[in-house]
């Protein structure tokens, strides 16, 4: 969003869909430092909206009503994201609002972003609460599986917390259907791309203001993707909607959910995670085969969606890897800081540091876990931006892996992250509680756990401790 907004040169913002209030957070932080004004737009906000607007004052309001109420009388928009509720209704009208209807057109509409223009929203309409759809333009709708390619329920889909279309397309049924009729007879007055990763992002420029602006003129060419590279996106959103659906099944087949166990509940950290051994051994296999630009990479997926999550939530200055191998898992998460617009970069520590990593993200350079210091100087780590999120991957001993929590707990400040890989080795063999670096955990937590808390959050994002990482996701505190 940042990019397109310096290119529109926008001063008044809204977004249409709060949730959590993440984004509404990075729009409120870009209009207080540009001089502009975000309208975050949500009927259930789930984030303090006061002390949000105390913290943003006179750079942003929360409007906490449904986008149909209230866009009419909010003053006109330079920039919209529309990420509210992804119906046909909602999201026809809320574009009928902001351009004007075909007859009676704005004479300076937005920009418009609208989010969910793929699978599974496209086509077909999802209901936050189905009363507020007029019964004439509702889906027979309901709670069910779905699946691409299946155009009703499917029994290997995946189950949405929220009420959705029983069937895929069709007239009148999805975002992009929406955004589709809302332009019928005026499609020719937009430039319209599309991108279909993380379930589709369109973006519409008025060509009125397309024309004027140079900077929009590159931004469009710069996002838009070549023929060329849109097969290889269409890859990675299949593979993404893979791993989702594989999650599903694993869920279905054997019955573990996405809270922790009853032991955890009541306080304790039981390391076995609720994945079974036989399955665990069948994702290592796969991951010991993995590459990215053919480097072995070795991240489960469901620790590729959670570093993913936490470098964009986090915004990291600085990631240490701290074991190189191959270096496939630090030039993917070079992409993923170029992906979410992060001015971070990466420290790749290794005693036999691979050759040839060329990203300029990426330094690899040579050290020993045991004697960080030697390479990573008061000096040098003074200099590197914060937050830092720090990634113990080195040879899997507790010497090695207590010596790397030891030398960065003394250098870590509140917020900052620290993860411990693979201690899932023992679930492997059945014995979860033998992994070294567990013990290493357990020993650094017993002299200095005051200071930390578990990130139980991502530890048991797909179930108790399904990560390679079980207990090892540190924030400092």
């Amino acid at each position: 969003m940042r990019p397109l907004l310096k290119a529109a040169n926008a001063k008044r913002v809204a977004e249409i869909g709060a949730e959590a209030g993440r984004n509404s957070t990075r729009l409120a932080q870009w209009c207080k430092a540009n001089a502009a004004f975000a309208d975050i737009i949500d009927p259930a906000p789930k984030f303090d909206t006061v002390a949000f607007e105390q913290t943003f004052a006179g750079a942003a309001k929360v409007h906490i009503t449904p986008s149909l109420e209230v866009l009419a009388d909010l003053p006109p928009a330079d920039v919209v994201l529309i990420d509210g509720d992804h119906n046909w209704y909602t999201v026809f009208h809320e574009i009928n609002l902001l351009l004007g209807p075909p007859e009676a057109p704005q004479q300076n509409p937005p920009i418009l972003v609208l989010d969910d223009t793929g699978w599974p929203w496209g086509r077909r309409d999802s209901y936050y609460d189905p009363d507020r759809i007029p019964e004439a333009f509702r889906q027979t709708y309901a709670k069910g599986q779905i699946a691409p390619g299946s155009s009703g329920w499917d029994p290997r889909g995946i189950i949405f917390d929220i009420p959705c279309a029983t069937t895929q397309g069709g007239a009148r049924n999805g975002v992009l259907t929406a955004l589709e009729d809302a332009l019928v007879g005026r499609e020719d007055d937009f430039e319209i791309v599309s991108v279909g990763v993380y379930s589709g992002l369109t973006i519409v420029v008025p060509k009125t203001k397309l024309g004027s602006s140079p900077e929009l003129q590159a931004f469009l060419a710069e996002f838009r993707p070549s023929a060329a590279l849109r097969p290889l996106l269409d890859l990675l959103e299949n593979a993404r909607i893979g791993g989702a659906l594989a999650i599903e099944q694993f869920r279905s087949v054997f019955q573990f959910g996405t809270k922790a166990s009853p032991q955890a509940q009541e306080g304790a950290r039981p390391l076995q995670t609720e994945l079974p051994t036989q399955v665990w051994q069948s994702v290592q296999r796969g991951m010991n085969g993995q590459k990215y630009k053919g480097r072995t990479m070795l991240l489960s997926p469901f620790d590729q969606f959670n570093y993913m999550s936490l470098i964009e939530t986090l915004r990291p200055g600085t990631i240490f890897e701290i074991g190189t191998y191959e270096g496939g898992r630090a030039l993917w998460m070079a992409d993923q800081l170029r992906a979410f617009d992060i001015e971070g970069r990466i420290v790749s520590v290794d005693i036999a540091p691979p050759k040839g990593i060329a990203d300029p993200k990426v330094d690899v350079i040579y050290g020993n876990a045991l004697d960080l210091g030697e390479v990573l100087t008061a000096d040098f780590l003074s200099a590197l931006p914060r937050p830092w999120l720090v990634i113990e991957d080195a040879a899997h001993t507790e010497p090695m892996c207590l010596a790397v929590l030891e030398f960065f707990d003394a250098h870590l400040q509140p917020g900052d992250r620290i993860v411990v890989e693979d201690g899932n080795t023992g679930s492997l063999i059945g014995q979860p509680e033998t992994s070294a670096p567990h013990m290493a955990i357990q020993t650094f937590l017993s002299r200095r756990g005051s200071d930390y808390r578990l990130d139980t959050d991502t530890c048991d994002r797909y179930g108790h401790n399904l990560t390679a990482c079980p207990n090892g996701w540190l924030i400092r505190a």
